[in-house]
Parts: C-alpha cells; structure tokens; sequence
C-alpha cells in the first residue's frame, strides 16, 4: 500500500503537528512504505520539507509535491514560454518560463496573498482574459486554514476571475485528475494500491475519487460534522494510525 498524503489541515495545522502525524509518519519511513505529501500550497519543495522538519517529520524532497510540478509540464507540453504570473518571487522562480507581462501566452495564478494583490493586478489579469489570454491555476480551493483561521486562497480570486470573464479556469492542484495522475505516476503505482488522506472532501477526497484511489477523510482541518455523508465511499479517521485499523484489502 501506498499513500499521498495532504499537508495543511492534515499533517500540520499552521505551524504545529496536528493529531498523531508524526508518529505516523515515523510509521511510514521506519517500514520504507512509499508516499508523497501533495499540497496545493506553492511553497517550494525545499520549504515544505523544512516546515515538516520543524514539527518532527523527516521527509525527503523528492516526496514533495505542489502544483507547479503539473503546471511544467503543461507548459513543456503545449510549447508554452511566455508567461505572466500572480506569485511571489520564490513561486516565480519555480516556474518554467519567461516572465512577459505585455504579450504573455498564458496567465498563471500561483498566489494571491503573499504579494497582497491589489485591484490593479486583479484588473491586468481580467484585462488579458478579455484578449482571449488563457489562465490556468494552481488551487481550485477557496481557502485554507492557518493556525485553525480560515484565509482566502487562490480559488477564491479564481472564481471572481471565472464569473467576470464568463469562463472556466483549469485548475492544477486538488482535485484535478492530471495533478492526481501526477502523483501515481511519481509513485510509479495503481491507484487501487493508493490511498488518499486529507481533511478536505472537496479537493482530497474527491480527488481520489475520481483517479480511484481509496480515499481517507480525516477528521481535522477542513473537517466538519457530516462531511463524510458527501463521500460515503471514503473511509472516516478520528487519527492517522487509524488507517492501518481498516481493512484494505476490498
């Protein structure tokens, strides 16, 4: 069996451990199980793991996965070089791509917090979606939580973006499939030998889901009372180590 694992609301909640995660992930690495942690948080891979490690958690970087990775490819694959980017100087860099503001061939939303985007930008982008200028996203989720406070994510302005320009944006982290597939092809794996454990039924679980892996929704994070009535297929943690309580084998 093998896992992916989410980060914020999952793993960690803000800057603390949250439940038995890291007895869980000492589990994990002490039975050499195969895993990634796979977040929509843009943060480079470098400092996820060094967030992990703060709390406890050892991981190697190669088992951080963020958005972008599918975002590269994308690009790579459509030829696509010109770019203009909401993000941070750090999520910049992790891009593929040469930064042109003035004729971008595609508009990617990575982060809208950090820099405190204002209206002007909101406007650039609109502006180059009124020109036919495709936008993609890397997070389809319309907040997250930071240190248990719920704060708009980049969803939200994606959404606001999406009813003003009469369109759809793809979305590049949970729930998409490709970013799902993403992660089975890096874990070289079925996704009837995968399961899924998050805290949000919207994007982890229904992630799963739709890829077939076995989904896990925990009760932390996102979490509500009833959530698990909207995906009855998942199994239901009160802890991580829970998992391993289930059988697996149907």
């Amino acid at each position: 069996m093998k896992f992916i694992i989410d980060l914020d609301g999952t793993l960690l909640n803000g800057d603390q451990s949250n439940l038995d995660s890291v007895e869980f992930m000492k589990y994990l690495n002490d039975r050499n199980f195969d895993y990634l942690v796979m977040t929509n948080s843009i943060k480079s891979p470098s400092l996820i793991q060094e967030k992990l490690k703060n709390v406890g958690i050892d991981i190697g970087i190669d088992k951080v996965m963020n958005p972008i990775n599918a975002i590269n490819c994308y690009l790579k694959i459509r030829g696509l070089s010109n770019v203009f980017v909401v993000g941070s100087q750090m999520e910049i860099e992790q891009i593929d791509g040469v930064i042109n503001n003035e004729n971008p061939e595609i508009v990617i939303l990575l982060d809208f917090e950090k820099t405190n985007v204002n209206y002007n930008k909101l406007q650039e982008v609109f502006s180059l979606i009124c020109k036919g200028i495709p936008v993609i996203t890397a997070s389809g989720s319309n907040y997250y939580l930071k240190n248990g406070q719920k704060v708009l994510d980049t969803g939200s302005f994606a959404c606001l973006l999406e009813t003003a320009g009469e369109m759809t944006i793809p979305v590049f982290g949970k729930p998409s499939y490709e970013y799902f597939m993403s992660g089975l092809r890096l874990l070289n794996a079925s996704s009837r030998e995968v399961i899924v454990i998050g805290d949000d039924w919207k994007t982890d679980i229904k992630g799963a889901l739709e890829v077939g892996c076995k989904p896990a929704l925990i009760k932390s994070g996102k979490y509500v009372e009833g959530d698990e009535l909207n995906v009855p297929q998942a199994m239901c943690l009160e802890s991580f180590m829970d998992v391993f309580k289930v059988d697996l084998r149907s």
